[in-house]
């Protein structure tokens, strides 16, 4: 793999509950109740959100500290719509709500710095998926055998 390439290993902890790790941190992942899950963890949904909004704070903040714009608080709601035919999340509505002594000026170009995150633009355009399945025999069918 080369130097700009991901990784994040998920295992099953049974039911509909799913750890996902990457570089020794840990997340989580569970459908709600209502859904097969017991709710004890984030919604595969809820972490696209959850990235697409952290990368766009972590670019405003960036550029931020470089044209030296104070911050005082600082917050970003994200939503989803989900549909069905295909399963997917259709539309996300981002509410950024920063406090500080940001000049007018700023403004749009901090909604550029935003949209220019590496989350927002994956979205906008999406990779190609290569997927592969591998199945070995589980130890109830090799006892039959």
């Amino acid at each position: 793999m080369s130097g700009n390439s991901l990784r994040v290993k998920l295992d099953w902890l049974g039911g509909r509950r799913v750890e996902a790790t990457a570089r020794g941190n840990r997340v989580v992942v569970d459908q709600i109740q209502d859904g097969g899950g017991e709710g004890k963890g984030f919604r595969p949904t809820e972490l696209l959100l959850s990235a697409l909004g952290s990368c766009m704070m972590g670019n405003i903040i960036g550029f931020c500290e470089n044209m030296e714009i104070p911050i005082e608080r600082f917050s970003i709601s994200v939503e989803g719509v989900r549909v069905e035919s295909p399963m997917r999340v259709s539309e996300i509505r981002v509410e950024i709500d920063l406090v500080g002594d940001v000049p007018p000026e700023r403004v749009e170009t901090l909604k550029r710095v935003a949209k220019g995150c590496r989350i927002h633009n994956t979205l906008s355009n999406p990779p190609a998926i290569d997927l592969d399945l591998r199945v070995s025999e589980g130890a109830a069918r090799a006892e039959k055998a």
